[in-house]
């Protein structure tokens, strides 16, 4: 199992979000992927081969520090207590054709799909950046 993988299904035990949906997957963990892994998700790649991209990360907290969030971000890297995240910022951030993309991919409603990702980010961006750490980019 990939670290991505690994650190995703662990968020949703954490939070209590039930591991498979009706395809085998859950639509909102391969949203997770797309956001975290766009170019393997984009593949057709099974879950177990989809690694993290360092840049596509940067990226995506990069859209939060541009939208305000910058605090909250930096708490998710660093080491201590996460700030959560409203849903409506995570909208914000993220934007409306991502939002758009996502609901479609995962068949949850846009109100849904924001109150999950604002649970799971902060921890899977922490999980992510040990010792707070971003990773590298890609080469």
């Amino acid at each position: 199992m990939s670290l991505l993988n690994d650190v995703i299904q662990s968020a949703l035990r954490d939070q209590a979000i039930p591991q498979l949906g009706s395809t085998g997957t859950l639509p909102l963990a391969d949203a997770l992927r797309s956001l975290l892994s766009p170019e393997t998700a984009r593949s057709g790649a099974a879950p177990d081969e989809t690694h993290l991209e360092p840049d596509a990360l940067q990226q995506l907290l990069a859209r939060f520090e541009r939208s305000g969030y910058a605090d909250a971000v930096r708490s998710w890297i660093g080491n201590g207590r996460n700030e959560p995240i409203a849903p409506h910022q995570v909208g914000d951030a993220l934007g409306p054709q991502t939002v758009d993309n996502l609901t479609q991919q995962t068949g949850l409603p846009r109100e849904n799909l924001l109150d999950e990702l604002a649970r799971l980010l902060p921890t899977i961006v922490d999980r992510l950046t040990p010792q707070g750490k971003l990773p590298g980019p890609s080469a």
